[in-house]
C-alpha cells in the first residue's frame, strides 16, 4: 500500500555491516564509513521533511546493537 502524501518520515542511521547504513522509511539512502557523514545525511533528510511539512523522528542503532529513539538532527545551515 502507498500512501499519497505521508504524514512522517522515518529516519534510520544504523551500524551494520562495519559502515553506517541511512534509510528513510525503511528504503536505503546510502552507506558511509563515518557516523558523520551519515549524519550530515539525516541532517539533509531532516530539510526535506521541513519543506514538506512532515514530522519526522530518527532511530539509531549503535555498533553495540542497542536502539535509541532522536530527535532528527538540525538542518546544515546554508549560506
Amino acid at each position: 500500500m502507498e500512501v499519497d502524501r505521508p504524514t512522517a518520515m522515518q529516519i534510520i542511521v544504523a551500524w551494520r555491516d562495519n559502515k553506517w547504513v541511512v534509510l528513510r522509511n525503511a528504503a536505503e539512502i546510502g552507506s558511509y564509513a563515518y557516523r558523520a557523514h551519515a549524519m550530515d545525511m539525516a541532517r539533509t533528510l531532516t530539510a526535506e521533511a521541513i519543506e514538506l511539512r512532515i514530522d519526522c523522528y530518527m532511530l539509531v542503532r549503535e555498533q553495540d546493537g542497542r536502539w535509541d529513539e532522536h530527535p532528527c538532527p538540525k538542518p546544515a545551515r546554508e549560506g
